[in-house]
């Protein structure tokens, strides 16, 4: 096994890889391989803690190895490495490795890293001085195919080399390690560590100097004011060559991770921020050149995240331009739509030095000083861009605002779109000068500072991620307004008061019992622990028996229904365990509420409705008594005296007594006339009518307009029997 390793490790030795590139004057000097290695390997401007030379090498960067001969890449990639000559003198160097890329997945197509061979072969091809250099290899994010590829140059290539390896899961990791605001770390780097962890913090650094900072613009040294970082680098990568003529400024969201990537970088204090869009980079900090203008568009941001890092600063203030105070004096100012907003009305609102004003003098030194003439500037371009005055205060003014309602927020934004665009459109007429501002002012504040130590935003003491273990620190928001007045030769005592003694009620303590829990707090004991069964099921039958009980013979079931089974269980009984035992045995009264009396006239009023309503019910009753006599006298004569039948008249409106054969005469009586029969139904109703009163009728007619319907029984001569009649029955 051991002569098959060193055959195969001879055989990569003597491979053709060159470790040095053709010069740059000669025709094979390829371009597009260089600014892959340029994106791949770079030195970070600042060196290390040591004072060594610092290199990123970013995994992201390696090209798909179906498209670039990695063999033709390696001599420029190792050409980026410090030269022969640096290396003899005794110089050492750091490497810090981003190993993720993009995702490694089965059915992707592209394949970013080359064979495990080729990693050997470039191993192999390093001279001994620059392997023997390496410091330090800080690998971070490492991938499973880092994995393997470290552990086989620990154990087969050189095994000195496990030594020297630092493992960093994330950025945060890498920041026990390494001062991380000193390196150039690039954005694939950023996007692959917010996966892992939702932020990253770095011990003294981190903390609010770019946004939500206390102080909007910092002081220098001198103590003059000056904008914030964040803002003048994006507004001179802004006005930079043709960034103003990009289309949709301010109007195109940014890629919103990336945005808070950026944001975070700002408020660490990230020394270098790379800002490029095509072949135009905003220069970084006046040290040595590091080759970041080679780098790829991808390992940069672009005028969109500028124009949103812009939008996230005014709208992130701690104290808005226009705080909620202001709302009620700006509407009556400028609530009308109609009026003209002339230049005088204007610079009394924003100018720094007008003695009336509606806003504060932050919110108006962040008008004059930055948000109008930048706007302005961008303006001016606004036939490339399509940024009108009128769009870009549609743009900004949902950021000036920020109360708790969100729809007096809306409301506002009208007003305050109509003021910025006026501004907007006359700062350069006139407006600049009524405001006392040069006119190279804006360009001025926008160069970089001349001192290195006004370069980055102060971290106020109150605002660093170690100010909370401080004492004496309060947030914001739970800040006093009033303290402790001492008088004189008077110190505040560190010692803490003793405590109150602890209450007890006086008990006996059993022989039993240790004396030491008399002063232990004495607990209610618990509730016994009651289980239910498996499947609680409480099924009735018609034969009144109950069954709650789930055995396992019960699974042979599939429809979830068995026969009965008998059991000593009861519902009542589960609800005597639940229900709580009364705590006296008088239980309280039942409180029921007073209704409040009625008055005279409610009484009154009362009384004649129901005079009324009798009055109506009484007339309704005696006219469908008619209407339904006459009917049926009309019925009567019509028919032949055979078909009548003769009932007794009725003696009582709740029971009907059955007619028996006696009451006939021998014969039958039949030939009884119309008009007797018109009288006894006139009878009938005379005693319907004289329960006029709805509460003196049968139950089953008090809350029905229609009369009693009654069913006799009638007897027939022919046979003599006892029948009941089908037909309709009379009506009472």
């Amino acid at each position: 096994m051991r002569s098959v390793i060193a055959n195969r490790a001879q055989r990569l030795r003597s491979s053709s890889l060159i470790a040095v590139p053709p010069p740059q004057t000669s025709s094979d000097y390829q371009t597009p391989l260089a600014r892959y290695a340029a994106s791949i390997l770079y030195r970070s401007p600042l060196p290390c803690p040591s004072g060594f030379p610092l290199y990123i090498l970013n995994a992201a960067a390696l090209p798909d190895a179906h498209e670039i001969d990695y063999d033709a890449l390696l001599p420029y990639v190792l050409a980026r490495l410090p030269g022969e000559e640096e290396l003899l003198s005794g110089t050492e160097y750091t490497v810090v490795f981003f190993a993720g890329g993009s995702p490694d997945s089965a059915t992707s197509t592209k394949k970013i890293q080359p064979g495990w061979g080729w990693f050997v072969q470039a191993y192999h091809v390093l001279s001994r001085a620059t392997r023997k250099r390496l410091q330090k290899l800080y690998i971070v994010h490492e991938r499973s195919w880092v994995r393997i590829l470290v552990k086989m140059f620990s154990t087969i290539v050189s095994p000195k080399f496990r030594k020297k390896i630092v493992h960093a899961s994330t950025l945060t990791g890498l920041a026990l390690h390494l001062p991380i605001e000193d390196l150039l770390v690039p954005p694939s780097a950023y996007l692959h560590d917010r996966q892992l962890s939702p932020n990253i913090h770095a011990p003294y650094v981190s903390g609010r100097r770019a946004f939500c900072a206390k102080q909007p613009f910092p002081r220098d040294i001198g103590g003059n004011r000056r904008l914030p970082r964040v803002l003048r680098e994006t507004s001179s990568f802004l006005l930079l060559a043709s960034n103003p003529h990009t289309e949709g400024l301010f109007r195109i969201p940014p890629h919103a991770k990336t945005l808070d990537v950026l944001r975070e970088a700002y408020d660490r204090g990230q020394k270098f921020i790379v800002w490029k869009e095509g072949q135009i980079a905003l220069p970084l900090l006046d040290i040595e050149s590091s080759g970041h203008d080679e780098m790829d568009q991808r390992d940069a941001y672009g005028v969109y995240l500028a124009a949103g890092l812009i939008k996230m600063w005014y709208r992130e203030l701690r104290e808005p331009v226009f705080p909620q105070s202001c709302y009620k004096d700006l509407k009556a100012e400028f609530g009308s739509p109609l009026d003209v907003l002339g230049q005088g009305r204007l610079a009394a609102l924003i100018s720094p030095d007008t003695t009336w004003s509606l806003l504060p003098a932050t919110s108006r030194l962040i008008l004059c000083l930055h948000l109008v003439p930048f706007l302005s500037a961008i303006a001016l371009y606004q036939e490339h861009n399509k940024m009108t005055p009128e769009n870009l205060a549609i743009c900004f003014a949902p950021a000036l605002v920020c109360g708790p309602d969100q729809l007096e927020d809306a409301k506002i934004s009208s007003i305050i779109r109509r003021v910025l665009q006026a501004a907007t459109e006359e700062w350069a007429h006139g407006l600049r000068e009524l405001c006392t501002i040069d006119e190279g002012a804006l360009s001025k504040d926008l160069q970089p500072p001349l001192k290195l130590q006004d370069y980055e935003d102060p971290l106020y003491d109150d605002e660093g991620p170690e100010a909370s273990t401080k004492p004496g620190y309060v947030e914001d928001s739970e800040k006093q307004s009033a303290g402790i007045i001492l008088q004189d030769n008077e110190t505040m005592t560190q010692e803490k008061p003793p405590l109150p003694p602890r209450p007890s009620a006086s008990r006996t303590v059993t022989p039993t019992e240790d004396p030491s829990d008399e002063l232990a707090t004495r607990r209610k004991p618990a509730p016994p622990l009651v289980i239910p069964p498996r499947y609680s099921l409480i099924m009735t039958y018609d034969n009144g028996t109950t069954t709650a009980e789930s055995p396992v013979s019960y699974a042979a079931a599939t429809n979830g229904f068995s026969p009965p089974r008998a059991s000593n269980w009861s519902p009542s009984e589960q609800d005597e365990k639940k229900s709580p035992a009364p705590t006296s045995a008088d239980p309280s009264p039942i409180v029921v509420p007073k209704r409040k009396p009625l008055t005279i006239e409610q009484i009154n009023s009362i009384e004649e409705q129901n005079v009324v309503n009798q009055s109506v019910i009484h007339e309704n009753v005696v006219q469908r008594s008619r209407s339904d006599s006459n009917a049926k006298a009309k019925a009567l004569a019509t028919t032949s005296p055979a078909d009548v039948v003769r009932r007794k008249p009725l003696q009582s409106s709740r029971a009907v007594k059955p007619t028996s054969p006696q009451s006939l005469d021998g014969h039958g009586d039949w030939h009884k006339t119309v008009e007797q029969v018109g009288s006894s139904s006139e009878e009938a109703h005379g005693n319907q009518t004289r329960y006029s009163d709805r509460s003196l009728w049968p139950a089953s007619a008090r809350y029905t307009s229609s009369p009693i319907r009654l069913s006799p029984t009638l007897t027939f001569p022919d046979s003599g029997a006892n029948q009941t009649t089908s037909e309709t029955p009379f009506t009472q």
